[in-house]
């Protein structure tokens, strides 16, 4: 009885071994893999490209009352900047509705740049998508007829990673230039917070979650 015990002691800790070992491994190497994916949405949000481009692209945010809230308005106010500034002459407003009772946030969008001098015909605007993906995916069309390959994404910094990469499987080249007046401030704890969600939903765009 005793050899018996004796015998399989070390047979049990190395094959305790062979199993804690890759998962420890595989643990770091997961944890190390969702650092870089964080520092890269970290480094995007303070990262603006602003170059020539063929459209602005203005990812929506909530409305209320027909109205952009601050967020969006800020996101629209850099939009109209970088128009200004002639890095492109089409801006592209994306952004659907919960409720089919109020206008969609692509036509508060287009609304309120038109009321500060744009003209309409250099906006595109897609009423369509309850989120991110399904809103780029629902302007494609538009923006390949518009004959726009390169964009100038304008959104929070903290959003610009994934919406970057969406873009780049959809077959544009995506440039980024977060809003500077957001009430999501750099350094925050709301953008810390921000970014978390972020990182949970890229990977959930990775699993095929849309």
């Amino acid at each position: 009885m005793t050899l018996v015990v004796t015998e399989r002691r070390p047979r049990s800790r190395a094959l305790a071994r062979w199993v804690t070992v890759p998962l420890l491994l595989g643990g770091i190497a997961g944890t190390l893999a969702l650092a870089t994916v964080a520092v890269a949405i970290y480094h995007d949000a303070r990262t603006d490209e602003r170059a020539p481009a063929d459209g602005i692209l203005v990812l929506g945010a909530a409305q209320i009352n027909g109205r952009p809230t601050r967020a969006f308005r800020a996101r629209l106010d850099h939009a109209l900047e970088l128009y200004r500034q002639g890095h492109a002459p089409v801006v592209v407003l994306v952004g659907g509705t919960a409720d089919p009772r109020e206008p969609t946030e692509a036509e508060v969008g287009a609304a309120y740049l038109a009321e500060r001098g744009v003209q309409r015909s250099a906006l595109i605007v897609v009423p369509e998508g309850r989120n991110t993906w399904h809103s780029l995916e629902a302007a494609r069309p538009a923006m390949e007829h518009a004959g726009l390959h390169r964009l100038l994404v304008v959104s929070d910094g903290f959003h610009l990673f994934r919406a970057k990469r969406m873009l780049d499987d959809l077959g544009f080249q995506a440039l980024g230039s977060p809003a500077p007046g957001s009430p999501i401030r750099p350094g925050s704890a709301l953008e810390f917070t921000y970014i978390l969600r972020e990182l949970v939903a890229y990977l959930a765009y990775l699993a095929g979650l849309r």
